[in-house]
């Protein structure tokens, strides 16, 4: 009960904390609905569901590294038959049976309490507490993996609803269009091949949304396994969800300063280097003496001690502290704990790496987000023009001033443009999530 506590209390603080906050009003619902996927994530998805054994099983490691702190307590019984023994003289020249008691038992109960054990027992312990650690932060990497690759899906599964909507709308103005040339056609105004050419991009498009529609269809069960249901399918927002995109700004420190704090990498490789230096204390542990009080009772019979033997049984106890120590580690374990302090220089050296790769990794993350804020207002300007054009080109059509070539290249020039737009609003959300992402923060 109190490691599923645990557990849930460590999932509770890291979703107080993991909250990336968007700007606009209209965000906000695409906010929740990202939530809501993490939730149903968190009951359904399998690797989520196993992730509780592994924090139990390392919770049960730290248990098991404390019983060296308790006595040893041993129990022994034996029961045994003596046969009759002869003696000789000492040429062996002449030889008496000497009659025993044939039936033998000894009991023995041994208690053992360690005093001092170099520090082995105390560096056991912490080295069994901070592996508890690392399963636990394996286990919020591993949420943080799949909350990402939800959003990932959930923002893919929206950009291709929004090229579908895109072409939809493209083709209808197409029909629209080829009905007017064939109006005009029918008065002499406009020819065959105006209208094969404008029915010929038609079904360029109309084949691309049907690209389309597929890939949502795979897009959408790569959903669902990954929530771990089918049952449940996301809301689909609208397009004006996703306009107007105006998400929190902060300076670059920020981020940096966040993913140092919450980085799941950055505390598993602090912890690699913690648990070298413990590794280290029980290498160096094994180079001191051991030192434990002992207790002993037996009760054996008969007693051979004796000659003739005595056939009764002695009982007799004693209580003292023993000392050990292992010769051979003065050559078996320097060599070791030299090895430990060149594994625990290797892990401060990577741990130091990480930060830095860690540090670029959220700079290049940063600067694709404000490329992404720069590529919108861009891709907002190239709409804008895309359909100015076009409405100026079609009247010049209309009135015999332009070619038919003008005119798909502007309905092209469109589309393209109004595709470019809506892949910019979802790639920077996906830039800004991204983010989070690199600084655990979803």
């Amino acid at each position: 009960m109190k490691k599923n506590l645990l557990w849930a209390t460590l999932f509770a603080g890291a979703a107080v904390m993991h909250v990336p906050v968007l700007g606009h009003a209209q965000n906000d619902v695409l906010h929740r609905e990202i939530t809501q996927l993490f939730q149903t994530a968190e009951q359904h998805n399998a690797t989520l569901q196993t992730l509780q054994s592994t924090i139990n099983e390392a919770q049960a490691g730290i248990d098991a590294a404390k019983t060296a702190k308790l006595p040893d307590v041993k129990g022994e019984v034996s029961v045994s038959y003596f046969g009759n023994a002869r003696m000789w003289n000492r040429h062996f020249g002449e030889s008496t049976s000497a009659p025993m008691p044939h039936y033998g038992n000894n009991f023995l109960l041994s208690v053992q309490q360690v005093l001092y054990a170099g520090g082995g027992i105390k560096a056991g312990i912490a080295l069994a507490q901070q592996n508890a650690q690392m399963s636990q932060l394996n286990a919020l990497n591993q949420r943080q993996q799949v909350r990402f690759m939800l959003v990932e899906l959930y923002l893919q599964l929206h950009n291709l609803a929004n090229q579908q909507r895109v072409y939809a709308q493209n083709e209808a103005l197409a029909e629209t269009q080829i009905s007017l040339m064939q109006k005009r056609r029918s008065q002499g105004v406009s020819l065959k091949n105006d209208i094969t050419r404008y029915e010929l991009q038609q079904q360029q498009m109309q084949l691309a949304e049907t690209t389309v529609i597929d890939n949502q269809s795979i897009v959408r069960k790569k959903l669902n396994t990954a929530l771990g249901t089918d049952s449940v399918m996301p809301t689909m927002l609208g397009e004006e969800a996703f306009e107007a995109v105006n998400l929190t700004t902060q300076p670059e420190t920020y981020w940096q300063q966040l993913a140092i704090k919450q980085h799941f990498g950055m505390q598993q490789s602090q912890l690699v280097v913690d648990m070298s230096h413990n590794k280290i204390k029980l290498e160096k542990a094994e180079l001191r003496p051991k030192i434990a009080l002992i207790a002993e009772d037996h009760l054996d019979g008969p007693i051979t001690i004796e000659v003739p033997p005595i056939n009764k049984n002695l009982n007799y106890w004693f209580v003292g502290v023993g000392v050990s120590y292992n010769f051979s580690s003065l050559f078996k374990n320097k060599r070791k704990v030299k090895q430990a302090e060149l594994a625990a220089i290797t892990a401060r050296d990577s741990h130091t790496e990480l930060q830095q790769q860690v540090s670029d990794e959220v700079h290049k993350a940063y600067v694709n987000m404000n490329t992404a804020r720069t590529a919108l207002a861009t891709c907002q300007k190239s709409k804008q023009l895309a359909t100015e054009n076009y409405e100026v080109v079609s009247k010049r059509y209309e009135n015999g001033l332009a070619l038919v070539t003008e005119l798909t290249d502007a309905a092209n020039m469109k589309l393209s443009s109004e595709l470019d737009l809506t892949n910019a609003r979802i790639n920077l959300i996906y830039t800004y999530y991204y983010l989070n992402f690199i600084c655990n923060n979803l």
